[in-house]
């Protein structure tokens, strides 16, 4: 790499890596810090900021690797797949656990109100884009809304099923919080114990009756997440 004399270190950490595809290595601390002829601990305080700032994230014993930029999600009831796919990504979908179950969490038995002997599958995905893991994903359905389901065609697109059974989502409630992972998070997401992600919780109805919960963990660089607004709001302190 050239001296980018006249540049900050912060500007030519910056220009570097933004030369990068997502994935590739930045030059060792040692080496940039070498070329653009200042400390390492210079190099390090760079680093920082463009890893706040999402460019980048440092890997213990790996390096410090470019980052694809976050998805734009816009919240509204569609599906996860497509949105990934509208942004040029790859979409995949692994099925981490399907348990049909009478048992369910007492917020996912507050909304779908069944029978307590009434089952529900509990389907836990791990969203990936070109390979990245982008979301963990949690989602109780009524057993007897979806035939079909089993972990063959989980694999799919579930909006999709849906869509072909007539009971797409047509209204909800969505929560979403900023929190630090859970040690199952930082494992299957791939970060570290304190990055932030963002848990978006819907609670979904279909022809008037609750007809899913799901709970979904975005780690907080790779999503934007866009609301659209149809309503006139009040926005607190206004």
């Amino acid at each position: 790499m050239a001296r980018l004399s006249g540049s900050t270190a912060l500007e030519g950490v910056r220009a570097l890596a933004s030369s990068l595809s997502p994935g590739e290595l930045l030059p060792s601390e040692r080496t940039l810090a070498a070329d653009l002829g200042v400390a390492r601990m210079t190099v390090r305080a760079a680093i920082d900021i463009l890893e706040r700032e999402g460019l980048v994230r440092t890997k213990r014993g790996v390096g410090t690797e470019k980052l694809a930029p976050p998805v734009s999600l816009q919240v509204r009831l569609r599906s996860f797949a497509s949105a990934v796919r509208e942004h040029g990504m790859r979409a995949e979908t692994q099925v981490l656990s399907f348990v049909r179950s009478t048992e369910r969490p007492p917020e996912v038995e507050e909304h779908l109100q069944l029978p307590p002997d009434a089952e529900t599958i509990h389907l836990r995905r791990l969203r990936l884009g070109d390979d990245r893991p982008l979301a963990l994903e949690d989602e109780w359905i009524p057993a007897a809304l979806v035939p079909q389901l089993n972990e063959e065609t989980a694999k799919g697109s579930l909006y999709e099923m849906l869509e072909t059974l007539d009971l797409l989502p047509t209204e909800g409630v969505e929560v979403v919080t900023a929190t630090l992972p859970s040690p199952e998070e930082i494992e299957v997401l791939g970060i570290a114990a304190s990055y932030p992600v963002l848990r978006l919780t819907r609670a979904a109805i279909a022809r008037g009756l609750p007809m899913s919960y799901s709970r979904a963990t975005f780690p907080a660089d790779r999503f934007e997440l866009t609301f659209p607004l149809q309503e006139r709001l009040t926005l607190p302190f206004s």
